[in-house]
């Protein structure tokens, strides 16, 4: 099965390659579409004098839709910009793959030769340590992750708990009720991790505060956050949150229905309803150029790495919505001032014990 899983990549690459040579990006499972011109240090220069990074083939894996417009888009367009960055190199992801091909697609992609595989979240770490070990000579990269394995095996978290401590400061400094609401997608150690920063963020501002905290199993049912939106209304929250990828935008849409604030996570969901006041962006894009950028250098670490606001990884967006002058000046000083902390290398933790 690994043997005809491989011959399939490898074909559809060569169709896809001959299809349109210079193009970046694929999609679907297993991948489509092939990357540009790219190269890997050391290899032969091209007779333009750029570096050749032919030899260089990266594969990434989604959980999620590349087109969701947050968690999984960032890293389908990192891969893209690979593609762009690195002439010659072949870059291909696979897209929305269910927990049981996890390990069939990532052996798919290092039976088909590829030199860096890049699974963008912490769903998949466990097959990223089992499949890591048949294949040493690969670069295996997970994302979200809380540890990595000896020797090929690079854990990435984008700073969750940092991610998590900013939401819970702003949803502190809003609410009246002193409820808030904590929507994740599914209970994995980078989203509990995300959900204690919100609880850690809201004592900080206030230890009266009270953060209910909702998984929904899903990555991208709009419908499984609304009803938890709703649920948590009932329990008295007045303002929520979400980590749980295009999943998440429904929880912006019910707080806009029911009268609601909201907090953004990971990408800009002030785009997304009234509601959203200020997000804090997990730029997860960055965070992965910077380690297949690494991993072609030959630099990147097995074992745990963390990128944050001091990588750029974390910012704050500018308010906006209906909500946009909640709070006071004070406030949003405040607001600013702990990730101006967290990008001058204090750990937020610290802050609560």
């Amino acid at each position: 099965m690994k043997k005809v899983f491989a011959l399939a990549l490898s074909l559809m690459m060569v169709v896809s390659l001959l299809a349109g040579c210079g193009g970046s990006g694929g999609s679907s499972n297993p991948p489509a579409s092939g990357g540009g011109d790219a190269q890997q240090p050391g290899d032969a220069q091209t007779s333009s004098g750029d570096t050749d990074y032919s030899n260089v083939k990266i594969g990434l894996m989604l959980s999620g839709s590349a087109n969701d417009g947050g968690w999984s888009q960032m890293a389908a367009d990192a891969a893209n910009a690979a593609a762009e960055k690195y002439p010659g190199a072949t870059v291909n992801y696979s897209e929305s793959i269910p927990a049981t091909d996890f390990e069939s697609t990532m052996r798919g992609y290092a039976d088909a030769g590829y030199t860096i595989i890049v699974s963008h979240g912490a769903e998949f770490l466990d097959a990223a340590k089992l499949v890591s070990q048949e294949y040493p000579d690969i670069t295996f990269i997970c994302t979200s992750a809380q540890s990595g394995q000896e020797p090929n095996l690079t854990g990435i978290d984008f700073a969750t708990f940092q991610l998590g401590f900013l939401n819970g400061v702003a949803c502190a400094m809003a609410t009246e009720t002193k409820k808030i609401g904590a929507v994740g997608s599914n209970e994995i150690d980078s989203i509990i991790a995300w959900a204690d920063g919100v609880r850690a963020g809201a004592q900080y501002v206030d230890p009266e505060c009270e953060v209910i905290t909702v998984y929904t199993g899903s990555y991208d049912d709009a419908l499984k956050a609304k009803q938890a939106v709703d649920a948590l209304q009932q329990q008295g929250v007045d303002i929520v949150t979400q980590n749980a990828d295009a999943c998440g935008v429904g929880a912006v849409q019910e707080c806009d229905a029911l009268g609601l604030m909201n907090v953004g996570a990971v990408s800009d969901q002030t785009l997304l309803g009234e509601s959203c006041f200020i997000s804090v962006i997990q730029d997860a894009q960055l965070g992965i150029e910077v380690a297949v950028e690494q991993a072609i250098e030959g630099t990147v670490e097995p074992g745990f790495v963390s990128m944050g606001a001091s990588a750029g990884v974390i910012t704050l967006t500018d308010y906006a919505g209906k909500y946009a002058d909640l709070l006071t000046d004070e406030e949003k000083t405040t607001l600013q001032n702990l990730w101006q902390q967290s990008y001058d290398g204090v750990d937020l933790e610290t802050l609560v014990k």
